[in-house]
């Protein structure tokens, strides 16, 4: 696992045995930066040609491939695809919490994923795809409760959305979504989930809008730290988003409001929770010094370096100079 000159270097797979971790960190990171790049070609050419437009992309629930902060930099909104119901199946918990989410979906993970992509949108985020009914695509594919699709509606904007739109229009009677739910039935006649829209679009048209009262705590999120611990997780178990979900139920079953924020400043919160973060940067390393609120560090934290080897101090690395422990397991 040493390389003599960057000749050396290839794809990180089909190797003998495990790649090289800081290897495949490198490998990840750079393949997250080609998704921002392609993005910004993209983006670059819509305000060229088509200028005075929103631009924003459709993000999805769990997925860590890339980093979503990164790539919205270059974006005017972040939205994302919410089927509550399909995402369940693929979900790390036990199969009892799944039967009886089965026809509502798991209650934390629309408002976690409504958080975050806010905080990738700087404030603006749209839901893209709504789940109307029943899809094709999961493990099983109940239809919703019924007043689920208003219930998921009235989420969405309680979270700060500007628009919910719903996939799809009609259920295609060709193709591979023959199975997909629409608002509209394939004869074009509305399906439940329309009904459901058009109660909660009048509930929504009667309501006068507060302005929106600040988060009072503040959970980091790092899709580095995902790729570290899918990397060496030292359990099969250990799995980033589980970890960083537990830390967000907790939070909102102690009634409070919640950003989701990437690693950086925290001027402005009473109470910032650090779930797995094993690279810790200098900046935030300097925030947490001037940060006069409660601090909640989660596992791993600090128990690497950007180069993917353990700190010669021992964990929690730079951390060591805020808080006095020194890990030897």
């Amino acid at each position: 696992m040493e390389y003599r000159t960057f000749d050396e270097i290839e794809l990180p797979n089909l190797t003998v045995t495990d790649p090289n971790p800081a290897h495949e960190l490198d490998y990840r990171r750079f393949s997250s930066d080609e998704v921002d790049t392609f993005n910004r070609l993209q983006v670059d050419l819509i305000r060229q040609y088509s200028p005075g437009r929103a631009i924003l992309h459709n993000f999805m629930a769990t997925f860590l491939d890339f980093d979503h902060f990164k790539v919205s930099q270059s974006l005017d909104a972040a939205s994302w695809d919410s089927y509550p119901l399909g995402a369940l199946t693929r979900l790390k918990v036990p199969e009892a919490h799944k039967a009886r989410q089965l026809h509502l979906g798991d209650p934390d993970l629309a408002a976690f994923h409504h958080d975050l992509y806010r905080a990738c949108g700087r404030g603006r985020f749209w839901v893209m795809e709504q789940q109307p009914g029943p899809v094709n695509w999961a493990a099983y594919n109940p239809a919703p409760h019924p007043g689920a699709v208003r219930l998921w509606t009235h989420e969405a904007i309680a979270h700060g959305a500007e628009v919910v739109s719903y996939f799809c229009w009609r259920q295609a009677p060709f193709a591979q979504e023959q199975m997909h739910s629409g608002l509209n039935l394939p004869n074009r006649e509305p399906d439940l989930g329309a009904f459901e829209v058009r109660q909660a679009a009048n509930e929504l048209s009667q309501l006068d809008f507060a302005p929106s009262i600040p988060a009072e705590a503040a959970l980091l999120y790092d899709y580095q730290a995902a790729w570290t611990l899918a990397i060496q997780p030292q359990g099969e178990n250990f799995d980033y988003f589980t970890v960083v979900l537990s830390f967000y139920r907790a939070l909102r079953r102690s009634g409070l409001n919640i950003d989701i924020l990437a690693p950086g400043g925290l001027d402005g919160y009473k109470l910032v929770v650090i779930p797995p973060l094993p690279i810790v940067s200098p900046s935030l390393v300097e925030s947490l010094k001037k940060f006069k609120g409660q601090v909640l560090i989660g596992p791993r934290t600090g128990s690497k370096t950007p180069d993917f080897q353990i700190p010669v101090e021992l964990p929690p690395g730079p951390l060591q100079g805020i808080i006095p422990i020194k890990s030897f397991g």
